[in-house]
């Protein structure tokens, strides 16, 4: 395979060969898909839903009237008794005393008390679903490190083929040459030792792809093997008035709200309470009469209001408390805010000198190809030496792999910034 022809294949590969590629291969998103439902706090929302609705239906429960059986059986050593006595009364109370019951209850009014509790457990919930969400995406880290590590690797095979590929047209045209005896034996010696250093890199390059990929699959729970084609992420252009909207943002405006629902609670205990009350059971003596020293039924019914007026200003410094906390929320999102903001203007320069290196990478590996296109024919008609041509042939292929990998580094500090605004696109 000439220089020309080599050369040919590499660009077109690089304008049709990645969009090809594209449609088949394992993208990043999917990686980012794979790994988040492959961790097991992934299942964490279905069980904070289902201790949430658990409570729910506790607090509704709480609401309804609840029934209660009681008993008690007590022995004193002393007992009433009248300092006189009346003729023709006797009293004599019983030193044991048993008594059975059922009660019964029904809160009338509680002042929003358990509508105040479910609402605080449902900000809890979304607290707890949230705070999932951010563990997650902390997982996109993880990937990018793999998924490009192997990408880089694995572009930078298919050059060292390309390479190889060349190396081995050009030794089957320097074997002829010796044939013919117009070239020495030690030119295609050289030839050959080159292709065993190529196949060697390229084996070294394979297997540390091999291990990257170990671990991509064990994060994606996926098998990825060998022959696993990944996709190169899409060039993005400089990202224009980016919004933020990480999920850590939305976290901190969940965990003020669940402080403003604690706040409502504090309210609703201070508002009237009703509640409703019967106890009927059997007692000895009776526990209504004890001059009644025999097994007697008793009922008692009646109605309990509660409401808390005055508490020292307790509740004003509990609110107080609350405000705090959330000042301390905003502080700490105004913080994360400012921390993300910092480093946006780092990644734009990083991308910007990326993209100004692509550039200069793609004049270097034209120049350096149509070089080693002039030493290839001049080796051919016997004008130049194998060392020569090996040396351009390198130096080439140094430049390929130069492009290939700040290709690489462009898409990762990319996929980084996007992760950064936390943008999905």
């Amino acid at each position: 395979m000439s220089a020309t022809v080599r050369t040919i294949l590499f660009y077109t590969f690089l304008v049709f060969g990645l969009s090809a590629f594209g449609q088949t291969g394992t993208s990043l998103a999917e990686c980012y898909r794979l790994a988040e439902a492959n961790t097991a706090i992934a299942q964490n929302p279905q069980l904070f839903e289902k201790i949430t609705a658990l409570k729910l239906e506790n607090l509704d429960a709480s609401r309804l009237p609840t029934l209660q059986w009681n008993a008690k059986a007590t022995w004193q050593n002393e007992v009433f008794g009248l300092p006189f006595s009346f003729p023709g009364v006797e009293v004599n109370i019983p030193k044991t005393n048993i008594v059975t019951n059922v009660e019964a209850n029904y809160v009338v009014l509680d002042g929003g008390l358990a509508e105040a509790k479910k609402t605080v457990e449902k900000a809890k919930l979304a607290v707890d679903n949230q705070s999932v969400v951010v563990e997650l995406n902390k997982l996109r880290e993880q990937v990018d490190r793999f998924f490009f590590g192997a990408l880089l690797l694995q572009e930078q095979t298919k050059t060292l083929d390309l390479t190889l590929k060349d190396l081995q047209a050009k030794t089957t045209q320097a074997e002829a040459a010796v044939r013919h005896g117009v070239a020495l034996e030690s030119e295609v010696l050289k030839l050959r030792v080159e292709q065993l250093k190529i196949q060697s890199k390229i084996e070294e390059v394979q297997s540390d792809r091999r291990a990257l990929l170990s671990v991509l699959s064990s994060l994606i729970g996926q098998n990825l093997n060998e022959d696993a084609k990944l996709d190169l992420p899409n060039p993005q252009s400089a990202i224009q008035n980016p919004q933020l909207n990480r999920p850590e943002l939305a976290l901190f405006d969940l965990q003020k709200q669940q402080v403003l629902a604690a706040a409502d609670l504090i309210d609703a205990q201070w508002k009237p309470k009703l509640a409703a009350f019967a106890t009927t059971g059997l007692g000895y003596p009776d526990p209504l009469n004890f001059f009644d020293d025999k097994i007697s039924p008793y009922f008692i019914g009646g109605v309990q209001f509660q409401w808390k007026f005055w508490d020292w200003k307790q509740a004003e410094r509990e609110r107080e408390v609350l405000s705090v906390q959330t000042q301390l929320i905003e502080n700490q999102k105004q913080t994360f805010t400012q921390t993300l903001q910092h480093q946006d203007g780092k990644f734009r320069e990083d991308v910007a000198k990326l993209q100004n290196q692509i550039r200069r990478d793609e004049e270097v590996a034209k120049l350096q190809a149509e070089i080693l296109k002039q030493l290839s024919s001049q080796l051919e008609n016997g004008v130049t030496t194998a060392t020569d041509y090996l040396l351009q042939s390198d130096a080439e292929l140094q430049a390929r792999l130069a492009m290939e990998a700040h290709r690489v580094q462009l898409a990762q500090v990319e996929a980084a910034w996007r992760t950064l605004l936390g943008s999905d696109d």
